[in-house]
């Protein structure tokens, strides 16, 4: 390892003659620039073929200078492209940060699918996840139907809300919603439905149990808890904020136009104070244990998790969706200038893991 702690952003970066840009976590990397700094830590930003050149930008006099760098002890991985992640420029950074001695956490994207089963393993989990399995016939999807008022369709792969089809049968009928539009379409038979969903869908699918969730004047919310880990495998929240879907839509992401409410006012429309109080911490332990689950289960480092969690018209938490490269959109300060409690958690793993390592 380098003689002074040395701690990288790896991201995808826009060069440009002037400043770089790393895109929707530029902001972000200031802040944990800012914190490194402040804890005598040598920080840069950097992409996998920068990287391998020993080249990454620094925060300098406030602006990003490219420089020299040594290698890092350990890297945070913001890469926001799952083929950047299965590219030889990202197996050979791997390969060379084990010769060195580094580490590397947030390891790669974790897909719906294999995060559902993770969970599956853990018994104490079960109430909290809805049922899934993964679509591959007409048989899962008439059995889901039937079970069910409505269901979800959702790619494996996918994020920010894109790709996701709701499902509801009534009056012999199948309903079919996607995503990004308003509009339904009408389906006479599931052999007719699947036709139409298979020419629509190319990747791996999840079909969920749909949920009727609480909603703030007829829209669907839930709630983005990020979750950063310490010391021994523990976790603990950073932050806590609760989305609601735009009108006519069934889902809340931002990218979807999504509206960030603070969770504390959600809650007080649904609950007294005092249960307000209880289901905040609930699904504080919910979000904590499913980050736990996943840093025992799945391989590689993980030290950040972003965990989507709702609540239903019966008051039951559950687990939506876990997000391995959380936006920093939903993790918000009401002051512009200040360093969000989620830069300030980066820096302090990223020093256990030097501090476990030495």
């Amino acid at each position: 390892m380098s003689e002074q702690r040395t701690v990288a952003v790896l991201t995808e970066i826009t060069e440009t003659t002037e400043q770089p840009s790393f895109g929707s976590i530029h902001c972000f990397c200031e802040e944990l620039a800012q914190c490194a700094k402040e804890r005598g830590l040598f920080f840069y930003v950097t992409s996998p073929s920068l990287y391998l050149q020993r080249i990454g930008y620094q925060w300098i006099g406030g602006e990003w200078m490219k420089r020299d760098v040594p290698p890092a002890d350990v890297i945070y991985n913001r890469l926001h492209s799952r083929q950047s992640e299965h590219s030889p420029l990202f197996a050979e950074l791997l390969t060379r940060l084990a010769v060195e001695g580094g580490s590397m956490f947030n390891h790669r994207f974790l897909h719906k699918w294999e995060v559902y089963r993770y969970f599956e393993q853990h018994e104490y989990l079960h109430p909290y996840l809805p049922k899934t399995a993964l679509w591959s016939n007409e048989d899962t999807l008439e059995a889901f139907l039937t079970a069910f008022p409505s269901v979800f369709l959702k790619p494996i792969h996918g994020s920010q809300g894109r790709g996701i089809f709701r499902l509801e049968r009534s009056d012999g009928t199948i309903r079919l919603r996607h995503s990004t539009s308003a509009s339904t379409t009408t389906y006479s038979s599931i052999d007719t439905l699947v036709s139409a969903l298979r020419r629509r869908t190319k990747a791996p699918m999840i079909i969920q149990q749909g949920l009727e969730i609480h909603t703030i004047d007829g829209r669907p919310v839930d709630f983005r808890l990020l979750c950063h880990r310490v010391r021994n495998n523990h976790w603990r929240v950073t932050s806590a904020v609760a989305r609601v879907a735009p009108p006519d839509q069934f889902v809340a992401n931002l990218a979807r136009g999504g509206e960030l409410m603070a969770i504390n006012t959600v809650l007080r429309e649904w609950y007294t104070a005092s249960d307000a109080f209880q289901q905040k911490q609930l699904l504080k332990e919910i979000a904590m244990e499913a980050a736990t689950v996943l840093a025992l289960e799945a391989e590689g480092l993980y030290g950040e998790l972003g965990i989507d969690l709702a609540i239903d018209v019966h008051d039951q938490p559950w687990i939506i969706e876990v997000n391995t490269k959380p936006s920093k959109q939903t993790d918000m300060t009401s002051a512009p200038q200040t360093v969000r409690p989620s830069a300030k958690a980066i820096i302090e793993y990223c020093l256990t893991l030097m501090e476990e390592k030495e």
